[in-house]
């Protein structure tokens, strides 16, 4: 008895393609991740006069594959933890944590459709 196994070719010339574009495609999707979860982190950040904000929408690339969506402003922890601080002018806390939750899988998704749609 012998047993053949159909599509191994196939199937590891299509896993040699997507080592070759994941990360091209990876990286072109985080850009455009970074942007989205920095705009809904700005957008639920408290607001005195905006700076926190503002920087909170300017990702910044550190990497090939990585970027930072945050503030070095020194009073961002302390806003960000601090879920008992009235924010009369809206925000509140978790402003990074929340977006990011609600996002992670269609982050991830992104992802892995900006590589399929690289596949040829």
């Amino acid at each position: 008895m012998s047993i053949e196994i159909k599509g191994l070719n196939e199937l590891n010339a299509k896993l040699g393609q997507i080592a070759k574009i994941a990360p091209k495609a990876t990286a072109s999707e985080l850009a455009d991740v970074a942007l989205d979860l920095g705009s809904k982190c700005s957008d639920a950040a408290p607001i005195l006069n905006g700076d926190l904000r503002g920087d909170l929408a300017n990702p910044r690339k550190e990497g090939d594959l990585d970027w930072k969506v945050g503030s070095d402003l020194p009073y961002t922890a302390r806003q960000h933890e601090h879920t008992e601080y009235s924010h009369p002018k809206g925000g509140g806390a978790k402003f990074l944590e929340k977006p990011f939750r609600e996002n992670v899988n269609k982050y991830i998704d992104a992802i892995g459709e900006a590589i399929v749609r690289n596949l040829k």
